[in-house]
């Protein structure tokens, strides 16, 4: 996307015939609808009212959506000292225009830097200010020429690289206390699907039940305990089960906030009929006999049930021989849901994955490696010293989950760290894993582990990949066929 100048944008609408006109917005790689290019025209004229001159109508994006979080600005303008959010509408009432600056102040404070909102009505041709109190008032069109003027514009090289879409992500597990004030915005979709399911289970005369599917980095788990939160501020009896080890964000919604949430392997000594609300977390890891007597519990109190999962991110084969996804989905009273876009993941990161996991996956680019470290190391004493000194930095090492029976050859590489069963459902901004010499690929070009093991190593792999925010360390033992996908992938 580039910034473009208003009058000119204007102009080119009235002038140009329609495929020019598009041609012309494809440059600047906008696609702004009719009536907001009208508004932008009446916005114009009352700025040229107060003051004649070409800086004031230079250097906007227009229509600019933050990646993969899907949240639009009308107008946007960067300077050294300020920033200037303009949102455009026809008609609106004062409500809907606090709330919405109120939300693009959260999104631009990622920013780390002072940023001024507007909302210019044109059918009234009023302008509206959010001032330091978070209020909105009406002001005089030379308050915003004022700002306009004042501002020293700063000429970016790409506006996408001043946003991080992980950023957007609370995590009710890594951001506890952020999830618990409400300090996050669902998207668009997140929202849709929330209204759905709420008016789902409002009707407590019949048993229903939910399927909530969504891939890593979709945002599944926040929209999932962001209900449950809805349910328990509105007074109701919520349970959660986790089909899995509690993690210390889990421990403290329930020590601190009165959360129930309980491990899978407890759930048999309550009463489930006493709850408004089941939400059966990670349900791609339950086991069969569980499910079935969960599903007769909640159809013989006519309960509500939401069946949070993945079916990927399963971490044995007998895991994934249950095949529990295709048994919440034969369910008669359920409704299904499935969350498609990528929220957490990093766009360069996800695509490496891919790429990784199929060597035959070419339809597929990692367009920047900024975010992707590669390390080698031949043998077990200094990928060891390696773990933990990049530890010490702030990297979370993410190690695959040993047997509690016998050790497994991958254990000889590990530090004390997290385990992949300890880190479902959580993510880490950095990221370090390792790759053995065990893994290889087969000859249909996918990923295989080559070695005795009791939890299924591709699948640990998958799982702590998919943990990842913002960087990815991948460390290499003694595998120059793993070494040399990795470079392949992001062109070195």
């Amino acid at each position: 996307m580039k910034p473009i100048n208003l009058l000119s944008l204007v102009q080119a609408k009235k002038d140009l015939h329609s495929d020019k006109y598009k041609n012309y917005l494809n440059f600047y790689g906008i696609n702004p609808k009719d009536k907001e290019v009208d508004d932008i025209e009446r916005l114009m004229e009352s700025v040229f009212k107060i003051k004649n001159e070409m800086k004031l109508l230079d250097n906007y994006y227009v229509g600019y959506t933050i990646p993969q979080i899907g949240k639009e600005f009308d107008l946007l303008r960067f300077g050294d000292n300020y920033v200037i959010n303009i949102e455009l509408k026809s008609y609106s009432t004062e409500d809907k225009i606090l709330n919405q600056l109120v939300k693009n102040k959260y999104y631009l404070s990622f920013l780390n830097r002072k940023v001024h909102y507007f909302t210019f009505v044109s059918s009234e041709k009023k302008l509206y200010y959010l001032n330091n109190s978070d209020d909105i008032e009406e002001v005089d069109c030379s308050f915003l020429v004022n700002y306009l003027l004042n501002q020293q514009i700063e000429f970016i090289e790409s506006v996408h690289k001043l946003f991080n879409p992980s950023d957007y992500l609370v995590s009710p597990f890594n951001s506890t206390d952020k999830f618990m004030n409400n300090e996050y915005f669902l998207t668009n979709q997140q929202k849709e699907i929330k209204k759905k399911i709420l008016k789902d289970i409002s009707d407590t005369s019949k048993s229903i039940f939910i399927a909530l599917t969504g891939a890593a980095g979709t945002g599944k788990t926040l929209l999932t305990y962001d209900i449950a939160k809805d349910f328990i501020q509105n007074g109701k009896k919520v349970l959660v089960i986790h089909c899995g080890q509690l993690n210390s964000g889990q421990e403290k919604l329930n020590n601190k906030y009165g959360w129930e949430i309980i491990p899978i392997k407890d759930y048999s000594t309550y009463n489930l009929s006493n709850y408004n609300l089941l939400v059966i977390d990670e349900s791609q890891r339950i086991y069969e006999k569980q499910f079935k007597d969960i599903v007769t519990k909640v159809q013989k109190n006519s309960g509500s049930c939401i069946f949070s999962y993945d079916k990927v991110q399963t971490l044995a084969t007998w895991e994934e021989n249950r095949n529990i996804s295709e048994k919440i989905e034969s369910l008669s009273s359920k409704k299904k849901y499935k969350l498609s876009e990528k929220i957490r993941t990093n766009k360069e990161i996800a695509n490496f994955i891919k790429k990784l996991f199929n060597k035959k996956r070419n339809d597929i680019k990692v367009e920047s490696k900024d975010n992707i470290e590669i390390n080698y190391f031949h043998n077990e004493k200094e990928t060891k010293a390696y773990l933990e000194y990049i530890k010490n930095l702030g990297w979370q090492v993410l190690s695959y989950t040993p047997s509690l029976y016998k050790n497994y050859y991958y254990e000889k590489f590990q530090i004390v760290s997290l385990t992949s069963h300890e880190a479902i459902g959580q993510e880490f901004d950095n990221v370090a894993i390792v790759i053995n010499d065990k893994f290889k690929y087969n000859d249909e070009g996918k990923l295989h582990y080559f070695g005795a093991t009791y939890y299924h190593p591709v699948k640990m792999l998958w799982q702590n990949l998919t943990r990842t925010r913002k960087k990815l360390n991948i460390i290499v033992v003694n595998n120059e066929e793993i070494l040399k996908r990795c470079l392949e992938i992001i062109g070195k």
